[in-house]
């Protein structure tokens, strides 16, 4: 079975996932100082993970051809599913953190 779309619907998931993970770090970079001072220990993993992001799509698109069969892409699956996990933690936190009826407005 080929892994083409697979690897497109996993590169768009990333894609999709970063752009809320870059909203949330422009959010937290309008919080006024001390709000602002609370959030920061959390930014660092916030940037890795966004770094992780990069380098899970940048693997997808290397390593997916039109040839690629669904086994082949195993290890980046299986990347992919943590990076989503994580993600889904992260978004979760800063989304109680900075209100979710602030968020995005």
């Amino acid at each position: 079975m080929k892994a083409r779309n697979c690897c497109k619907t996993m590169e768009m998931e990333l894609t999709a996932w970063k752009a809320i993970i870059y909203d949330i770090v422009r959010k937290i970079e309008k919080l006024p100082g001390g709000a602002k001072d609370k959030i920061l220990p959390n930014i660092e993993d916030i940037h890795m993970m966004i770094e992780d992001m990069d380098t899970r799509i940048d693997d997808i698109r290397d390593k997916c051809t039109p040839e690629t069969g669904i086994d082949d892409i195993k290890t980046e699956r299986e990347a992919f599913d943590q990076s989503i996990a994580e993600a889904r933690v992260k978004v979760e936190d800063a989304m109680q953190y900075l209100g979710a009826g602030n968020f995005g407005g």
